[in-house]
């Protein structure tokens, strides 16, 4: 293309009194000179240019400690680069290079009007041609590893899901809501009177709790109770890593999960995040602690009925691969802190071929909040 020319694509497009972080500008960088060399190739006069667009997706993860710093994780990226052509080879890969280069033009937009879009609303902007929402959020993660930033630095977040009970200080005379919906933004501005952090799997499991206000439990004192109902996405992990880094008091944060391989699977993407998402390491909990479900737990409540029910197909290959997985391991084949248990927990479960719900424990004497007083008791050194 003649330099004298000028694209649309180019950075002298940027709207005026926005702001343009480093990261963002980054991405800026790879999307302009992607559609560039695509113009480019449309305008040879030949006629026989081959638009193309190239993305990084991750094919594994292995984490590794940092010898510098021995509690610093960082993380081992094999990836493979993944060409979309146009027209392409066939109507599928016509559609990947449409899809990519319509959530490019999203991106694009975002960043220089200075806005955040979801996933969703990508998404819905074009449903005809997405078809599912799995596929905006494939290509979301692509290009964020292909240009070595977060999702934030795109100007994309998920959708809202997770929610949180008791930020507001009952002491205070405040009446803000009691359960409120976890954004990039939500904010926290006192929370002296936080003992403690639970995160709940499930919302059902939540609700009940801060139904019967756990959340000012008076042996335990007054604490958050946080769900993303089920696998988390980033913005409740970003919520809660911020709340723990700008607490003026280390506050101790545990987790309550499923006894079954998704409990396990949801319980190791707070504390180290996933494979589709190793750039967002900014938002792990490594210091959460487990509280349960558990093996012991469940057979404390077999007088009562049984509380487990068999491992499904699915289940039982999900567990398999929970253990073979190389995410699980440092470089040196170490099961990663705050994992080794975990993994005997999966290996119970293979052994005796069951899995139980943490609803099950609300058949017991005092029900799951009795229990988890006392489990929280323990674990605070009340």
């Amino acid at each position: 293309m003649d330099s004298s020319q000028h694209s649309p694509f180019d950075r002298s497009s940027q709207s005026t009194g926005v702001h343009i972080s480093a990261a963002n500008q980054l991405v800026l960088d790879y999307i302009e000179a992607t559609f560039n060399a695509i113009i480019q190739e449309i305008r040879e006069p030949s006629g026989h240019g081959k638009p193309v667009i190239a993305l990084n997706r991750i094919v594994a993860v292995r984490p590794s400690f940092d010898e510098g710093e021995p509690s610093r994780l960082n993380w081992h990226v094999k990836s493979r680069k993944v060409k979309y052509h146009f027209p392409g080879q066939s109507t599928a890969e016509a559609w990947r290079f449409a899809c990519v280069g319509r959530i490019l033009r999203e991106i694009l937009v975002a960043i220089k009007q200075g806005i955040t879009i979801t996933k969703r609303d990508i998404y819905y902007h074009d449903v005809a041609l997405f078809k599912k929402q799995e596929t905006v959020d494939r290509y979301i993660d692509d290009i964020a590893h292909t240009c070595q930033v977060t999702r934030r630095d795109l100007n994309v977040v998920a959708s809202p899901k997770g929610l949180v009970a008791g930020l507001c200080d009952p002491g205070t005379g405040e009446h803000a809501p009691v359960i409120q919906t976890i954004c990039a933004n939500t904010a926290f501005t006192a929370i002296g009177h936080v003992n403690w952090i639970l995160i709940i799997e499930k919302e059902a499991t939540f609700n009940a709790l801060t139904e019967r206000k756990f959340h000012r439990n008076p042996i335990v004192g007054p604490g958050l109770l946080v769900t993303a109902k089920g696998y988390p996405d980033i913005a409740t992990r970003y919520f809660l890593r911020r709340l723990l880094d700008h607490s003026p008091s280390s506050i101790p944060v545990f987790g309550l999960f499923d006894w079954d391989p998704d409990g396990v699977g949801i319980l190791k993407c707070y504390l180290y995040g996933s494979r589709n998402l190793a750039q967002e390491h900014g938002c792990n909990i490594p210091e959460m602690r487990w509280v349960g479900l558990k093996a012991e737990d469940v057979a404390l409540h077999q007088a009562i009925g049984n509380p487990t029910v068999p491992l499904s197909r699915r289940d039982r290959m999900a567990a398999v691969g929970l253990l073979a997985s190389q995410e699980w391991h440092d470089q040196t084949g170490t099961v990663l802190p705050g994992l080794q248990e975990a993994v005997t927990e999966v290996q119970r479960m293979l052994m005796l071929n069951r899995k139980a719900e943490i609803q099950s424990l609300d058949e017991g004497q005092g029900g799951l909040e009795d229990w988890l007083t006392g489990r929280l008791s323990q674990q605070l050194c009340l």
